[in-house]
């Protein structure tokens, strides 16, 4: 039951409110849902988590709540062909606009991005600019991507 509880959490922190009988017995091709080194890549959503995953074996998936803005898709810090890539095992962190932050990537105030980030290290920048806020989680799954 957690292992099914932890990897519904995952897929819906990518699809947002995703009910977890969509993914019960068979794997769901999503397009253009992923940022990863500029480039926006789709996925095969599966039904695998992890728990007890050694570092190393993942990647970090940022993902955006979306209480605050909307528009932001889920950076990913390695691609198919990345010589660290983990073959699509992500390990999630949730990334939260701070109030500087949607002044500066909503400056229209219409609650949606101006503009996504589009790779990790912009990600990681931001966060240093003061513009979001990134907290762990203990949520481990697998969802590969495809160009």
């Amino acid at each position: 039951m957690l292992k099914k509880t932890a990897t519904t959490v995952a897929l819906s922190v990518i699809m947002g409110a995703v009910s977890s009988t969509a993914f019960a017995d068979r794997a769901v091709k999503v397009e253009s849902i992923i940022w990863a080194e500029g480039n926006i890549y789709g996925t095969v959503l599966t039904d695998t988590s992890f728990s007890n995953t050694r570092p190393g074996n993942t990647d970090v998936l940022y993902n955006f709540d979306m209480s605050g803005l909307v528009g932001q898709r889920p950076v990913a810090e390695a691609a198919p062909g990345d010589t660290d890539y983990n073959g699509g095992r992500w390990s999630v962190k949730i990334v939260t606009f701070t109030a500087q932050g949607m002044a500066a990537h909503d400056p229209d105030g219409d609650g949606m991005v101006n503009f996504e980030l589009d790779n990790a290290d912009d990600v990681v920048a931001h966060e240093a600019l003061g513009h979001l806020t990134i907290m762990d989680t203990d949520v481990s799954f697998e969802c590969p991507l495809i160009p």
